[in-house]
């Protein structure tokens, strides 16, 4: 008689140790997906607050001149103005962004009397 086949056991020890290992592998895998989606989240906003920055660049007469004034610039002034991709969708939900713009606040002069301001990121606007 030729044997040249797996028996049951072999095959089920096989399994079994395979089992073990996805066990062990998945949660692990999960893990990276999700803290991947977060970071590529917190990438989007990062890219909306430059391109409010190459916005402002270029709309200097619309910034707020007085100390602690602030102007709200929306999605759609960006993807408008060609300083961003419309269509934005974040990786972890799949959802469209709207209704986000970025609030630039006056925080003061400099020594030398140019204004400076600070950009925040806001999903409520």
């Amino acid at each position: 008689m030729n044997n040249k086949g797996f028996t049951l056991v072999e095959l089920l020890g096989v399994i079994i140790l395979l089992s073990l290992i996805a066990l062990i592998t998945i949660p692990s895998i999960s893990s990276w997906i999700k803290e991947g989606e977060e970071k590529a989240n917190s990438q989007i906003k990062e890219n909306i607050v430059l391109a409010s920055k190459n916005w402002a660049l270029d709309n200097k007469n619309l910034l707020p001149q007085n100390t602690n004034q602030t102007y709200k610039v929306t999605l759609n002034n960006l993807q408008n103005g060609g300083y961003i991709d419309k269509n934005l969708k974040l990786p972890s939900t799949g959802n469209e962004l709207e209704n986000i713009c970025v609030i630039i606040t006056n925080t003061g002069k400099t020594t030398k009397g140019i204004n400076k301001y600070k950009y925040e990121y806001s999903e409520n606007c």
